[in-house]
């Protein structure tokens, strides 16, 4: 039989286990399944590793400038090796984190692979090979996305997504980013802080075709500062 639960939630990331824990704080009995790590894409191969590598470009820029400051100061290279260990290091504290907060709150959490199934049971494909049930009265769908591909340019080598970018040993001296959208743009200004050739592709007439045209505007002048070839 099914182990009872008031809510079940399908997915560890900034979703599922926000919703998991403002329903633990509130008195329900929770399950939360994640098949990866608890975090999500945000945490582990989005937002914060990608701020991590920010931080690091802005370092570096700094470092070029400082004798603007008056300040001797000279780089002989960016070790993104170095860089790497510190973006886990900051990446395995916030996961520690929340793996705590799953505990404090009494959160039952399943490492493992959660699929649907009638009466609001959910299977869940444990990360050892087993198998075992949950049902909940509530069920709370939070299993994300994955990046996009496009037809022709399969992943591998120097063909990547954000999550084999974000894995990077070493600094490309070239790289041409399909898309300028959010994303794009931030890998953009990254790499080319840290001393890429970059070039952008976007379909749309403009990069952050999303964004107020003024805003927009901004950060293309920015980009033309910072070298960075941009084709529309």
């Amino acid at each position: 039989m099914a182990d009872q639960f008031d809510l079940v939630v399908i997915g560890g990331g900034p979703g599922g286990y926000a919703s998991a824990f403002y329903a633990a704080s509130a008195g329900m009995k929770v399950a939360l399944i994640e098949r990866d790590t608890i975090g999500g894409t945000c945490l582990n191969r989005g937002c914060i590793p990608a701020k991590a590598f920010l931080e690091t470009a802005a370092a570096n820029r700094h470092v070029a400038h400082a004798s603007e400051f008056g300040i001797n100061a000279t780089s002989s290279g960016v070790d993104f090796a170095v860089s790497q260990t510190r973006k886990a290091r900051i990446v395995d504290g916030l996961v520690k984190g929340l793996t705590g907060l799953t505990k404090s709150k009494k959160v039952t959490y399943f490492l493992g692979t959660g699929s649907l199934e009638a009466n609001r049971t959910v299977n869940i494909v444990m990360a050892d090979g087993t198998t075992t049930k949950v049902q909940g009265s509530k069920i709370v769908l939070a299993s994300g996305s994955v990046p996009r591909t496009i037809k022709g340019f399969p992943i591998g080598g120097s063909i990547m997504t954000s999550d084999e970018v974000l894995m990077l040993s070493t600094i490309p001296k070239r790289i041409a980013i399909i898309g300028g959208g959010a994303i794009g743009c931030e890998f953009a200004s990254t790499f080319a802080d840290l001393g890429s050739a970059v070039t952008i592709i976007e379909g749309a007439p403009k990069i952050l075709p999303g964004l107020d045209p003024d805003v927009a505007n901004v950060v293309v002048k920015t980009f033309a500062k910072k070298k960075i070839v941009i084709r529309t």
